[in-house]
């Protein structure tokens, strides 16, 4: 399963363009954010699945995790507080990306229709072979993340194990971690998890999905290249070629569309968090005494980078592709056309140059200068720390 969506185009056995949501869905699946019609059989064992881990990812944890502040924040030393502060602030932010998402979800299968309409179009084992390509990356990349954000997590508990302190320090009213500590961090390893895999997907799939916007978005660039270039069409043909373009880039802004409200809502609340996190992140450094806490505060302050920064970097790739789309258009073969096709080409390159663009809550768009401007919040959290002496003064304390 895991490997078989990676591998390398063989003709006559190629994927379509859903096929990059594989990964992506398992990781849905096992959240039960993914439900089945009532049809199948039980069916409510899957809803009861669902209604259980939606409980305790975005009820029970962010209910927890402020719980442990304030009954435990007068026990906790210096660097138990900072490896406490961080994590109710990331619970808290996957929920409202969480309940963002699954108000919407059913746009997701919209997605999907209009990425297998997409695929109808590709008739040339180019195309098919390029579609392939891009849904192994798609897949490669889901990959990465779940290596990169459970790797954190394994960092965690290992750490909490060998210096024999609760890894996340969750309240649990049923279990007391001094007497029970293995219990203990069994318990808040299955809790976080769900944390852990909900973010997981939350920040994976706009990459994925856009990264298949991109690619149909290139082919179609490679279509318009083709127009009026056969010496064997007549103009009829040439311009039904044209009208299909026309079409295609239509069903390309319409899956942008049909995806955007959920990719603005989840990345407005990562982008606003992202900076205060990697400012936690940072400070608690300067306060661990042993090297595997470091270690695990590096790796967190990594995973963070990885919440944003990728699809920042896509989108920008995004506004490139556009600007190309328009450059070639405006550069194809128009020249000697009938006026039907010259007069179709100037509303063809108008629409492109509305390029496909995604904003972060309405308000600002998403690009890597965006990301720099987040993170820069870091540095402002390190200087306040700072020039106000915290660390010296709750060392001393």
């Amino acid at each position: 399963m895991i490997f078989k969506y990676i591998r390398g185009p063989t003709p006559g056995n190629l994927f379509c363009s859903r096929d990059s949501l594989v990964h992506l869905h398992v990781g849905m699946d096992q959240m039960g954010w993914r439900l089945p019609p009532r049809t199948k059989p039980f069916w409510w064992l899957y809803y009861i699945w669902s209604l259980t881990t939606t409980l305790i990812t975005f009820v029970y944890l962010p209910y927890g995790l402020t719980m442990t502040g304030i009954k435990k924040m007068s026990s906790f030393t210096t660097s138990d507080l900072f490896t406490y502060v961080q994590t109710p602030v990331n619970a808290n932010a996957a929920m409202m990306k969480g309940i963002a998402v699954l108000l919407m979800r059913k746009r997701f299968s919209r997605a999907l229709e209009i990425l297998d309409q997409m695929d109808n179009r590709c008739t040339k084992m180019q195309e098919k072979m390029q579609v392939h390509r891009s849904v192994a990356l798609c897949n490669i990349i889901v990959i990465i993340y779940y290596c990169v954000y459970f790797s954190y997590l394994t960092l965690a508990v290992i750490g909490a194990l060998l210096i024999g302190k609760s890894p996340f320090y969750l309240y649990n009213p049923l279990v007391d971690p001094e007497e029970h500590f293995y219990l203990t961090t069994l318990i808040e390893t299955i809790a976080l998890s769900g944390l852990i895999l909900s973010n997981l997907v939350l920040d994976v799939y706009p990459i994925v999905y856009v990264f298949t916007l991109r690619t149909h978005l290139g082919l179609l660039d490679q279509r318009v290249k083709n127009l009026r270039r056969d010496p064997d069409n007549n103009e009829d043909q040439n311009y039904a070629e044209l009208l299909d373009c026309v079409k295609d880039h239509k069903m390309i802004v319409e899956f942008g569309n049909s995806i955007r409200p959920m990719i603005s809502a989840t990345m407005f609340i990562q982008l606003l968090s992202v900076g205060l996190l990697l400012g936690l992140a940072a400070v608690s450094l300067q306060f661990f005494n042993t090297a595997m806490e470091r270690i695990v505060s590096a790796f967190y302050a990594f995973a963070i980078l990885f919440q944003t920064f990728p699809f920042c970097f896509v989108c920008e790739q995004l506004n490139g592709d556009c600007e190309s789309l328009t450059n070639t258009l405006f550069h194809s073969e128009w020249i000697g056309a009938e006026r039907r096709y010259k007069t179709t080409m100037l509303y063809f390159i108008h629409n492109v140059q509305q390029s496909i663009t995604f904003t972060a809550g309405g308000l600002f768009p998403i690009s890597l200068n965006t990301n720099l401007k987040m993170a820069k919040f870091a540095f402002s959290v390190v200087t306040i720390v700072k020039e106000m002496d915290l660390v010296e003064k709750l060392k001393r304390e």
